[in-house]
């Protein structure tokens, strides 16, 4: 498999000198996936089997690069550490560090980015949607088709992409509670999923 040709197109042109061997010793599979509501990539496993690494593809290129270095200090973790490792554990935080540091010491992130990154290299979150500066930076960087839910004001309806219709609530965390007009249900919706405004009757 070509892990690299699958990459090299999707992350910053500055980052292929130090990525491209990174890359190429990993030795599961990476591929892109559909955009995703509730993550921007994740990396799994099978006792005795190959690792594979899925990244959604609308990412922009510093999004992508930093969701695949995430993912790839998990598949390293996994490949190295004890077994018995929390997911974001102190060898998670070492191996993500160790990976992240020398794209911030080649300023290939914009400005914004690398601040945000540099702040958060003490504790790195979970996500970038836990990380609120971070997504932030990447927010303005990252292609959209229409309004986000972060964009739009407290209280306002929105329909989805598969035709349901929530009201936005408060955030809580990294997520807004919306509730879902025809059930009353309330849902964790990530702040940058792409909505259509609906007008208040």
């Amino acid at each position: 498999m070509n892990n690299w040709a699958i990459v090299a197109p999707k992350v910053p042109p500055a980052a292929y000198s130090g990525l491209e061997k990174i890359v190429r010793a990993y030795q599961g599979q990476i591929r892109l996936a559909p955009p995703r509501r509730s993550k921007w990539g994740d990396f799994r496993w099978k006792a005795g089997g190959p690792t594979r690494i899925s990244i959604n593809r609308d990412l922009a290129p510093e999004a992508f690069l930093i969701t695949l270095l995430h993912e790839l200090a998990h598949a390293q973790v996994q490949a190295w550490d004890a077994r018995d490792h929390l997911p974001h554990g102190a060898e998670w935080q070492r191996r993500y560090r160790d990976l992240l540091r020398p794209f911030l010491d080649h300023d290939v992130f914009s400005p914004p980015v690398a601040t945000a990154l540099r702040r958060s290299l003490g504790q790195p979150k979970a996500s970038c949607g836990a990380d609120p500066e971070l997504l932030k930076a990447l927010q303005a960087n990252q292609p959209t088709s229409g309004p986000t839910v972060t964009s739009l004001p407290l209280g306002s309806s929105f329909r989805t992409r598969d035709g349901r219709v929530f009201r936005k609530g408060p955030k809580r965390r990294t997520r807004f509670e919306c509730v879902e007009v025809s059930t009353g249900r309330t849902f964790a919706v990530h702040p940058l999923m792409e909505v259509t405004p609906v007008p208040t009757a």
